[in-house]
């Protein structure tokens, strides 16, 4: 009986063992670029998404008939490229509130245009 049982222990022991995942781990290096393009595109995405927050935006989108809500969404949808494209633009502008209605209108239609595309 004793032999039965240790045979019995062995096998299971040898199924448990042959049958349990092997996963191996693998690290590489991060480049750079990878490292900083990942953080320009969330940095992209907060700047977007503060102005979208900026009052005179929202009243702004409101008189066009543009609900907020709706506009981040689809600013959240736009890929990593249109939204670097549109910082970019906004910070091309000119600064210390010479920012004309037109600049500000060119630049929300521009959204509202790119998020509709999506």
């Amino acid at each position: 009986m004793k032999f039965v049982t240790l045979m019995f222990s062995a096998v299971l022991m040898f199924l448990c063992l042959s049958v349990a995942p092997l996963t191996t781990a693998q690290a590489g290096m991060i480049g750079t670029d990878e490292a900083v393009s990942t953080q320009q595109q969330s940095n992209d995405r907060a700047k977007l998404d503060a102005f979208l927050t900026q009052s005179k935006v929202q009243d702004e989108m409101r008189a066009m008939g543009v609900d907020a809500a709706t506009a981040r969404a689809r600013v959240k949808a736009l890929t990593n490229e249109e939204a670097a494209q549109i910082v970019q633009k906004m910070d091309s502008a000119p600064a210390g509130g010479n920012l004309s209605t037109t600049d500000f209108i060119i630049i929300l239609l521009l959204i509202i245009l790119v998020a509709i595309l999506l």
